[in-house]
């Protein structure tokens, strides 16, 4: 079986027990609720990253305030040069900067964003969003991150 690694710097912003999520229209997490976050442009810190991510991927400026670890998991998922993803994911806990409303997303080719929302976290789940955002939730209910790896071999993508 081909693995292809991805490695991504997420955040967790919260507001009254809600997530905030985009919804992911490509990949393995296509259809799914995700984290806001991504891959890393060179040179780029991951504080940095994150940061833009967040303003390319939902519109709202953040800070980052802690790191909350280091997590992977096994994806299985067909593409074309593939049928595993080992997703590393470096998770960090962000507030947004001030009340303001977010900007507009734009559209560009690497852009697998279709919008934020702010998700009530009893709706994250594996059948509704990636294992990143389960574990955001899970975080936001003090529940304990595994350390190990975790292994997803029946993993579907949701309808768009």
């Amino acid at each position: 079986m081909a693995s292809f690694n991805h490695f991504g710097v997420y955040g967790i912003c919260q507001r009254d027990g809600r997530l905030l999520v985009i919804h992911k229209g490509r990949g393995p997490y296509s259809g799914r609720y995700d984290l806001p976050g991504g891959r890393l442009e060179a040179g780029e810190s991951l504080v940095d990253g994150l940061v833009r991510e967040f303003i390319e991927e939902t519109g709202y400026t953040v800070k980052v305030k802690q790191n909350l670890g280091t997590y992977d998991f096994f994806i299985r998922h067909n593409e074309d040069h593939f049928t595993q993803m080992h997703h590393l994911a470096a998770l960090y806990q962000v507030e947004m900067t001030g009340e303001e409303e977010p900007v507009a997303i734009s559209m560009f080719e690497e852009q697998d964003s279709r919008g934020a929302e702010w998700v009530d976290i009893t709706r994250i789940t594996l059948d509704s969003a990636s294992p990143l955002a389960v574990y955001a939730a899970k975080f936001l209910r003090n529940e304990e991150l595994p350390l190990t790896p975790e292994y997803y071999d029946d993993w579907e993508v949701k309808g768009t």
